[in-house]
């Protein structure tokens, strides 16, 4: 299984932005084992060498989110819950088209959220609560259409 380098490069980048990782989540983000193998990585059924979900929630991961992110195209699942990842949420997940579940509660985030998370037109489910978000709630939001679920608490 050789693999989509777009996604191995993009999560390389990711990992590249940790700066503590108590549980050694990432030891096993290396060349060893293809990445669909990777901890928190999952990859597609139908397009097996892309990575459909990322989560790596509640395990005291502290850096920034890194704006490849953007370039998992297939990402349906992005769960980053209950660590601390902080700075501000890259607008490049406005790229995730296919994205259906995006949970970065409880997190140290800070700044506003990205008007162009709306481009993810298939999000079903947003939680941004409990982070260091400032703003206004992005009012694109309310058109889209799949979006059922949304957690915005403690935005000031």
């Amino acid at each position: 299984m050789r693999g989509n380098e777009t996604d191995r490069l993009a999560l390389l980048a990711i990992k590249a932005q940790i700066k503590q990782d108590p549980h050694n989540v990432f030891s096993s983000w290396n060349e060893s084992i293809h990445f669909c193998f990777w901890h928190g990585v999952s990859c597609g059924r139908r397009h097996r060498q892309r990575v459909t979900r990322l989560d790596v929630q509640s395990q005291r991961l502290a850096g920034s989110l890194s704006p490849h992110i953007g370039n998992l195209s297939f990402l349906r699942e992005l769960v980053l819950q209950n660590n601390s990842f902080s700075n501000k949420i890259p607008p490049e997940i406005g790229h995730l088209r296919r994205l259906q579940v995006l949970s970065l509660y409880r997190n140290s985030f800070s700044g506003p959220i990205p008007y162009n998370i709306s481009y993810c037109s298939n999000l079903i489910f947003m939680y941004f609560g409990s982070n260091g978000l400032v703003g206004k709630i992005p009012s694109e939001f309310g058109s889209l259409p799949k979006l059922r679920e949304i957690v915005l608490e403690k935005i000031i």
